[in-house]
C-alpha cells in the first residue's frame, strides 16, 4: 500500500482516538461544574478540545514524518510507536496546559470559575478559553522541540 495513504489513515485513527480520549477525560471535570452542562461550560469544553487539537496538530507533523520514514524502511512497529509516544506527550501537555490555564483564570479573576460556569457566565468561559488557546499556540512548537530532544529522534525527511 502507498506509504502516504497509510500515513493519512494512521493519522486519522490516532487523531480520532486522541480527541475521543480527550473528551472522555475532560467530561467528568465539566460534569462536576454543572449537570446538565451550562452553555458556558459547553463552550469551554468545545474550545478545550480545539486547544487539544492545536497541540496534536503540531505534534502530528513530527509523528507523521517519523511514521512515514519508518514505514518506508519496513518498520511499521517503530512508526506506530512514535505516533503513540508523541500522541501521549501531546495529550499530557494539553491536559497540563488546561489545568494551568484554569489556575491562571482563578488567580486573575475575583470570581470562582467553577461557580461562574455553573451560572452560565460566558465571560469567564471566554477568558479561560482565550488563555488556554493562547498558551497552546505559543507553547506547542517549543514542546515539540523539547520532546524531540528528550526522546532523541532525528528529524525525518518527508
Amino acid at each position: 500500500m502507498n506509504a502516504q495513504l497509510v500515513n493519512v489513515l494512521v493519522s486519522i485513527v490516532f487523531s480520532i482516538a486522541y480527541l475521543v480520549v480527550a473528551m472522555k477525560v475532560l467530561m467528568p471535570f465539566f460534569n462536576r461544574i454543572s449537570s446538565p452542562m451550562t452553555q458556558a461550560a459547553r463552550l469551554l469544553h468545545l474550545g478545550t478540545i480545539f486547544g487539544f487539537g492545536i497541540i496534536l496538530n503540531d505534534f502530528s507533523e513530527f509523528a507523521g514524518s517519523a511514521f512515514y520514514y519508518n514505514y518506508q524502511k519496513s518498520n511499521l512497529g517503530m512508526g506506530l510507536y512514535y505516533w503513540m509516544l508523541f500522541s501521549l506527550i501531546a495529550f499530557i501537555f494539553s491536559f497540563l496546559i488546561f489545568h494551568l490555564s484554569y489556575r491562571i483564570v482563578n488567580i486573575v479573576t475575583k470570581e470562582n470559575e467553577t461557580a461562574e460556569l455553573a451560572k452560565n457566565n460566558f465571560g469567564v468561559a471566554g477568558l479561560h478559553l482565550a488563555v488556554f488557546i493562547s498558551i497552546c499556540l505559543v507553547v506547542s512548537k517549543p514542546l515539540i522541540s523539547w520532546a524531540n530532544g528528550f526522546v532523541n529522534v532525528p528529524i525525518y525527511p518527508n
